[in-house]
C-alpha cells in the first residue's frame, strides 16, 4: 500500500512538472494575470507533492487515508495536465485566428500584397521620419475589357501572377501595395527621377515575357503616374495619391508607361474636373444640342445626307465645340452617355428632316466605348421597333483607330447594325495603317476620306496619291466615298474628276441647327456647281 501511494504521488508530481511547459507557453500567449496565478499554483502543488512523498517515505505502512489522498493527488495532476493542454491548444488556435485576421486586415485577400491601409501607414511613417520618397500609382491597361471578355476568375489569376511579377521587380527598400481593382502603388525610397525610372524599368523588364494563365499567353501593359514627396514642401497622403492619379491618366492618354506629376497637370486636372461636372449637368439639363452639316452629291449637287454634330451652347452666346470635351468624356467614361444622347436626338429630329428630304441619310458618329455593353444595341432596337423605316436613313460612322482596337468586336457590332437595317461608314479613312484591310474585313457601305488629305490634295503629291488610291479601291470594293473638309472650288473640281461621290465641308455648308438645316435643304434644291457657304 505504501509503495502504491508513493508511486501515485511521484507520478502526479512528474505530471505537474510536465504541465509546467504548457503553463509557460500559455503565459507567453496570453498576458492575463489568471494564467500566471495558475503557473504559481502548479509550482506550489509540486512542492506539496514532494512534501507528501517525503511523508510517505517516513511511514512504514500507509493507511487507507494516505492511499486515498495519493489517488486524489494523482488524478488532480492528470486533470491539470488535461486542462493545461486544452487551454494551450485553444489559445494557440485563437492566436492563429487573430494573427490571420491581422494579416487579412493589412493584406489584400487575393494577391496577399499589403493593402491600402498599410500603404497609408507606410506613407505616414516616412513623413514622420522626415524622409523623401515617391509614390508610383500603376493601373493596368484594358483589364476591364479582359475581365468582361474572359471572366473575373481569369482576371483574378492574372492579378495573382502580376503581383508575383511586381514583387520580384521591386528594387531594394521599395514596397508594393494593392489599392483595389487593377491599381497598385509602389512606395519608392528617395524622390530622385533616377530612382523612379529605375523602378519602372525593372517592372517593364519583368513584364517583358507574357503571363501564362490557364494555358493562355497574356501580355500585360500598364500606365503609371508618380508623385514625389519633398520634406521641404510636405503634402498629405491624399494629395500625393491624387497627383499620382492625375499623372497616371496623363500616361494613359499619351500611351506612356510612366509620367511624373508636374505642376501644370494640376491646373489641367482641375479644368477637366470642372468641365466634366458641367457636362454632366448639361446632359441632365438638356443644354446640349445637335447640329447637322449637309453632305451633297458630287454629280448632281443634290442633298444626300447630313452629319449629326454635337454642340454645347453657352449662356453668353458662344458654343463649345465637341473637340473641347469629347476626349475628356471618353477618358472619364461619359462618352456612352453622350453617344446615346446624340442618337436619341437624331431619332427625335429624323421625321422633320425626312419631311424636308425623304431620301436623306443622317450620319452619326460612334465611340469605341459604345462597343461595350448592350446600351447602344438596346436603344437602337427600341427606336427601330418604334419606326421600322428609321434604320435605312441612318449611317453610323466608326473611326479606323477604334475598330482596329478590337477588330472582332468591331465586326460583330457592324454585323448587328447592318442586320438591324443601318449602314456603316469608316470615318477619318486613311489616317491609320489598316484602312484598306478594314474594307476587306468589314461590311462597309461608305468611307469618308479625312480632311487632312483633302485640304492640300491639289498641291501635295502624297495627299493626292492617297486620295486617288482611296477613291479607286473603295469603288472597286463597292463603297461610296465622301470627301470631308471640302473648302474650295479647285478641290471640288479635282474630286469630280476622280468621280468622288459626295462632298462635305464649309464650301457646302457649316453645321446648322435643325431648323436652319431644314430651311437650307428646302431652299437649296439643286446646289450643282455653284456650291456656296450658308
Amino acid at each position: 500500500m505504501n509503495l502504491l501511494a508513493l508511486f501515485l504521488v511521484l507520478f502526479g508530481a512528474l505530471g505537474l512538472c510536465f504541465s509546467l511547459k504548457s503553463a509557460v507557453k500559455i503565459c507567453q500567449i496570453s498576458s492575463r494575470i489568471g494564467w500566471r496565478v495558475l503557473l504559481g499554483l502548479i509550482l506550489f502543488f509540486i512542492l506539496g507533492y514532494i512534501i507528501f512523498s517525503a511523508y510517505l517515505l517516513q511511514q512504514s505502512q500507509a493507511n487507507m487515508l494516505d492511499v486515498g489522498i495519493s489517488f486524489i493527488l494523482f488524478f488532480g495532476a492528470v486533470f491539470v495536465i488535461i486542462i493545461n493542454g486544452m487551454s494551450q491548444e485553444s489559445l494557440q488556435e485563437l492566436a492563429h485566428i487573430i494573427e490571420k485576421e491581422r494579416f487579412n486586415a493589412h493584406h489584400d485577400y487575393l494577391t496577399r500584397l499589403e493593402n491600402r491601409q498599410r500603404c497609408m501607414v507606410k506613407i505616414a511613417d516616412l513623413q514622420s521620419a522626415d524622409m523623401d520618397f515617391a509614390l508610383m500609382l500603376i493601373d493596368l491597361n484594358n483589364f476591364k475589357q479582359m475581365n468582361d471578355a474572359i471572366g473575373h476568375a481569369f482576371g483574378d489569376k492574372v492579378l495573382i501572377g502580376l503581383a508575383e511579377r511586381f514583387t520580384r521587380a521591386l528594387l531594394p527598400h521599395n514596397s508594393i501595395y494593392r489599392m483595389g481593382g487593377d491599381e497598385f502603388v509602389i512606395v519608392i525610397q528617395g524622390r530622385q527621377e533616377t530612382n523612379i525610372y529605375a523602378q519602372n524599368n525593372a517592372l517593364l523588364s519583368e513584364l517583358h515575357a507574357p503571363l501564362i494563365v490557364d494555358e493562355l499567353s497574356v501580355d500585360i501593359h500598364y500606365s503609371a503616374g508618380t508623385s514625389a514627396y519633398d520634406r521641404q514642401q510636405p503634402k498629405d497622403a491624399v494629395t500625393l495619391l491624387k497627383q499620382a492619379d492625375i499623372a497616371m491618366y496623363s500616361a494613359k492618354r499619351t500611351k506612356q508607361s510612366l509620367v511624373i506629376f508636374d505642376a501644370h497637370f494640376h491646373k489641367d486636372s482641375d479644368d477637366e474636373f470642372h468641365l466634366i461636372s458641367r457636362l454632366k449637368t448639361a446632359l441632365n439639363g438638356g443644354e446640349l444640342t445637335v447640329y447637322y452639316q449637309p453632305i451633297v452629291s458630287a454629280k448632281s449637287g443634290e442633298i444626300h445626307g447630313v452629319e449629326a454634330l454635337l454642340r454645347w451652347p453657352q449662356q453668353d452666346g458662344s458654343v463649345i465645340m465637341p473637340e473641347s470635351f469629347i476626349a475628356i468624356a471618353e477618358n472619364n467614361n461619359m462618352i456612352r452617355q453622350v453617344s446615346l444622347f446624340v442618337i436619341s436626338h437624331v431619332f427625335q429630329d429624323l421625321p422633320q428632316l425626312l419631311q424636308a428630304e425623304p431620301n436623306l441619310i443622317v450620319h452619326v458618329n460612334l465611340s469605341s466605348q459604345d462597343f461595350i455593353g448592350k446600351d447602344l444595341v438596346n436603344l437602337l432596337a427600341a427606336q427601330v421597333n418604334h419606326s421600322q423605316k428609321s434604320a435605312q436613313h441612318i449611317m453610323f460612322e466608326l473611326t479606323e483607330s477604334m475598330m482596329m482596337t478590337d477588330l472582332d468586336q468591331a465586326n460583330e457590332l457592324v454585323e448587328i447594325l447592318i442586320e438591324m437595317g443601318f449602314s456603316v461608314s469608316i470615318d477619318d479613312f486613311g489616317t491609320g495603317f489598316s484602312s484598306f484591310s478594314l474594307l476587306k474585313e468589314l461590311s462597309i457601305a461608305q468611307i469618308k476620306i479625312d480632311r487632312a488629305f483633302i485640304d492640300d490634295c491639289i498641291n501635295n503629291e502624297k495627299d493626292k496619291v492617297i486620295v486617288e488610291t482611296a477613291v479607286f479601291l473603295a469603288k472597286r470594293l463597292g463603297c461610296s466615298v465622301v470627301a470631308e473638309g471640302v473648302d474650295s472650288d479647285s478641290v471640288i473640281d479635282y474630286l469630280i474628276t476622280l468621280e468622288c461621290d459626295y462632298f462635305q465641308g464649309f464650301k457646302i455648308s457649316e453645321a446648322l441647327p435643325l431648323a436652319a438645316c431644314i430651311k437650307w435643304i428646302e431652299s437649296s434644291g439643286m446646289v450643282k456647281s455653284a456650291l456656296r457657304k450658308y
